[in-house]
């Protein structure tokens, strides 16, 4: 056939028909990319489906967003952190008194409490007692009965190089039971018994586990069953400490009622129980500190201690505006919202397994908690970690956003 009698209408079909099967090809691969890339969203941004019920995958920390952050100083940093720790403080209690130490001790809460404490102690100095005079019956010497024969002899087991574990509760323990007993039965009651000797009993048996802590760590053993004779010590002193400071003021100031002199002079003393008060609290705001610290595995008693230390060092400062109580609380608090940070997420992946599970009330609650961690977080956090945690937050509040649409539908479906 000759080409003159070829229609020029044919190669413009043929023009067409492969632009029309190109432009399809083209629709295919986009929607197939598109099926691709939401598939490979992280789960903390993937919309909940309405009608899905397979359970998703844990939510992954979202990806971190490119940001541009203006430099903050170590000083700003600082300044920022105090002011959140200043916040915090003013939210504890401010009184020091009989409900603080109910709420904040542990061990020793009452008089009665105390009371339980020296009997422990004195149960221990009458047994030690009974074996001294059985040796004496036997061997006809005479033993020594003065206590501060007893409490020089813990001195000079504390000072011993090279101590054991049985020879520090033997030389100290005892001994200072022992001295304990002999003071009590020239004094008739434990509450007689004048300050200053009880203030060196309370020192020597503190001194005696600070060195049975410091041995454990050195040899590699744990050192948490020493951890509450510790507290139990530490919070029988300040009680103790703490009546005296309040029975010695109601007695000052009856004395001077009505004669027109200031009891100023007479209170010198009780000023300096309260200092002796603050350093017994410092030390156990510490002890609560390093327990947060060590505990990796129970989460629940990590959580404890960090809140003890916190409640602890907030009245060393409000009442000292101590230094060493606020650097100690600023990596308490560093600790509170590390942990309400894991709070945060693992309530997140909760409420979307209970979602894809179709458990409304539970994944409701979910990301309720989970909205309070991060906002809890956030709290405590200087500008540069808050940032990192509102991108979380931002990506949870979307996520949220999803879910309230999801029910809404869902509730739509079933009334119709």
């Amino acid at each position: 056939m000759s080409s003159s009698k070829i229609s020029p209408i044919l190669p413009l079909a043929i023009g067409v028909i492969c632009i029309g099967a190109a432009v399809v090809g083209l629709a295919i691969s986009m929607t197939r990319v598109g099926d691709e890339e939401m598939s490979e969203k992280p789960l903390g941004g993937t919309p909940i489906a309405v009608q899905t019920t397979s359970v998703p995958k844990p939510v992954a920390e979202p990806e971190p967003v490119e940001m541009e952050e203006e430099e903050v100083s170590e000083e700003e940093l600082r300044r920022e952190l105090v002011r959140i720790l200043l916040g915090r403080i003013a939210q504890t209690d401010r009184e020091f008194n009989d409900a603080w130490l109910q709420k904040s001790h542990r061990f020793i809460k009452t008089p009665e409490d105390l009371q339980a404490f020296w009997d422990d102690y004195l149960a221990l100095g009458q047994m030690r007692s009974q074996l001294m005079e059985r040796a004496q019956a036997r061997s006809k010497k005479r033993m020594p009965h003065d206590p501060r024969y007893f409490v020089s002899q813990a001195t000079a087991t504390l000072t011993q190089k090279d101590n054991t574990e049985t020879a520090l509760l033997k030389g100290v323990k005892e001994n200072m039971a022992l001295a304990l007993y002999k003071k009590k039965e020239e004094e008739e009651a434990v509450e007689h018994i004048d300050p200053e000797f009880m203030g060196n009993f309370y020192k020597k048996i503190l001194l005696m586990y600070n060195q049975l802590d410091k041995m454990a760590a050195e040899e590699g053993r744990d050192a948490s069953s020493l951890m509450d004779d510790r507290i139990r010590t530490l919070e029988a002193t300040i009680y103790d400490r703490y009546m005296y400071v309040v029975n010695k003021k109601n007695v000052t100031r009856s004395k001077k009622e009505g004669t027109g002199h200031s009891a100023a002079s007479d209170l010198f003393r009780t000023d300096r129980m309260d200092m002796v008060i603050n350093s017994y609290m410092l030390e156990l705001g510490q002890i609560y500190h390093k327990g947060a610290v060590d505990e990796v595995i129970d989460r629940k008693k990590h959580q404890f201690y960090a809140d003890q230390a916190f409640r602890i060092l907030a009245m060393v400062y409000q009442r000292t505006h101590s230094g060493e109580a606020l650097n100690l609380m600023r990596e308490v608090n560093d600790i509170q919202r590390d942990y309400l940070h894991r709070l945060a997420k693992v309530n997140w992946k909760r409420a979307q397994l209970a979602a894809a599970a179709g458990e409304t009330d539970k994944a409701d609650n979910g990301y309720y908690v989970a909205t309070q961690r991060y906002l809890q977080s956030m709290g405590q956090s200087v500008e540069g970690r808050r940032k990192l945690l509102a991108r979380e937050f931002v990506v949870l509040k979307e996520e949220i956003a999803r879910w309230q649409h999801q029910k809404r539908s869902l509730a739509a479906v079933d009334g119709g």
